[in-house]
């Protein structure tokens, strides 16, 4: 019998910048639909830097997945932001729930500088923008937890020696928390909740296929 395949989506909770937090937000509705053919794994994660690369570790260990995919927001962004590459450092402008604010700090000591996706990043912002939802490659997830969770569980990956493919997806504002975060200025570009889940959809979908012809070499 072949083993069912696993994809873990993680999604960060609330923090200083998002309440509540489209990622997570995303995640639940994602969870909420069905799956055929696998594993759906989901795990809100807290915006926190310390014991993050723990916690992947673990989950990593635990459920073995094919595809991980993790989801965060990125104010001020107007489409849907596949990324194409996690880099070793940590630099935050906003603290993070435990008020940490590391300044140009690694994230894995002595790892390398970067990491790029092993999800098939241009073929899957085809797959979204052709969905009628605007999507685009982003070649900077930033020096904050969505960066060190991209670039995390690339390292984890290959250092455990798992085949899991990794890759991250950022949302932008819901139009709900882009009118509380704009009430003193312009309100920032957003995307309504459904186009988020409908892309975070089309991301494990377009993974699979593509990594089921792969396996199978065609």
């Amino acid at each position: 019998m072949t083993q069912q395949m696993t994809v873990v989506v993680t999604g960060f909770g609330d923090w200083a910048m998002t309440a509540p937090n489209p990622a997570a937000l995303t995640l639940r509705k994602l969870s909420d639909q069905t799956w055929d053919n696998f594993l759906f794994v989901p795990l809100e994660i807290p915006v926190k830097t310390d014991g993050l690369t723990e916690l992947v570790e673990d989950a990593l260990l635990t459920h073995r997945p094919a595809i991980w995919l993790g989801l965060g927001v990125a104010p001020k962004a107007a489409t849907i932001r596949i990324e194409m590459i996690g880099i070793n450092c940590r630099d935050f402008d906003v603290p993070d729930n435990d008020d940490l604010k590391p300044v140009g700090s690694p994230i894995i000591l002595g790892g390398a500088d970067a990491h790029f996706s092993t999800l098939p990043v241009r073929d899957i912002v085809a797959d979204i923008n052709a969905a009628g939802i605007p999507a685009s490659v982003s070649y900077s997830a930033g020096t904050h937890l969505c960066n060190q969770m991209l670039f995390t569980s690339l390292h984890l990956g290959r250092q455990l020696g798992l085949e899991t493919r990794c890759g991250f997806m950022h949302v932008p504002y819901t139009p709900e928390l882009a009118s509380k975060m704009g009430a003193s200025e312009d309100p920032s570009p957003s995307m309504a909740l459904p186009l988020m889940t409908a892309a975070g959809r089309i991301v494990i979908e377009s993974s699979l296929r593509w990594l089921e012809a792969e396996n199978t070499g065609q």
